[in-house]
């Protein structure tokens, strides 16, 4: 997909911590050139600084995936600046900020949730698709969940638009695949992140941490850098068979 003279250039969303950090501080080391995006201006900076510090190339973006005219204004300039988009990993989303029943679940919670994950989504691979058709090469990862396979209580809005971004894939890949274009999805279970932490006091997070680890077989939560390794291997020739798939980095905590 990448010749040894060319390099890659991935673009990523949700890069200010978490998994987002560890996929781009990957992505670099192995010779991207990653285009970072995030509402958080502070943990992009700071993912810069580690990128950089390691001889990585980057650039960063405040962007809002919600903003149809942002996210084609940042395409382009990528496109523009560096030749083409390689590869782009769709990561941002909201965290479940309250664990509610359907019948409790605010409407502007199920928007928040939907409009960043899936049109966020969908924004972003209309915006790179139509270069990487022309080059006849690319691949693109979503970032679903667990959740896309198995019910959720009290968390539907992100139970359904995880499983929306997984079916999205599967449709994409389809349509694509003509093209030389390859779309996959992850579905990570319990990473332990900033992300998954914030808004816990100590035992709050004690007692989630205890619940997750009775469900996961390997006993542990996952670390960022093991998703990242998925995202990597998916975003690369080695994957180069691999279409409308979902792959599960969990513990094991989902199996099917």
């Amino acid at each position: 997909m990448v010749t040894v003279d060319e390099r890659a250039v991935t673009l990523i969303t949700g890069g200010a911590s978490g998994m987002g950090r560890a996929t781009a501080e990957r992505l670099a080391r192995r010779g991207d050139h990653v285009v970072l995006g995030d509402l958080d201006e502070q943990g992009l900076a700071e993912t810069a600084r580690l990128i950089r510090a390691a001889g990585g190339q980057v650039d960063t973006a405040v962007v809002d995936v919600r903003e149809r005219p942002m996210v084609e204004r940042w395409c382009a300039d990528a496109v523009e600046r560096l030749g083409g988009i390689t590869y782009l990993f769709s990561h941002a989303g909201p965290r479940i900020t309250s664990s509610e029943p359907v019948s409790a679940l605010a409407l502007a919670d199920w928007n928040a949730m939907v409009e960043t994950n899936v049109t966020g989504a969908f924004h972003l691979c209309q915006a790179v698709l139509p270069q990487m058709v022309a080059r006849r090469a690319g691949a693109i990862v979503l970032t679903a969940s667990d959740y896309s396979i198995i019910g959720m209580r009290n968390a539907a809005h992100y139970a359904a638009a995880k499983t929306a971004l997984y079916s999205l894939a599967k449709a994409l890949a389809v349509e694509f695949a003509p093209h030389g274009i390859r779309v996959n999805a992850i579905g990570p279970g319990p990473i332990d992140t900033p992300h998954l932490r914030r808004g816990r006091t100590g035992s709050e997070w004690d007692e989630a941490a205890r619940a997750s680890l009775a469900r996961i077989p390997m006993g542990r939560l996952g670390r960022p850098e093991e998703v990242a390794s998925v995202v990597e291997f998916l975003l690369s020739d080695r994957a180069a068979y691999i279409t409308g798939q979902m792959i599960q980095p969990n513990g094991g905590q989902v199996m099917w």
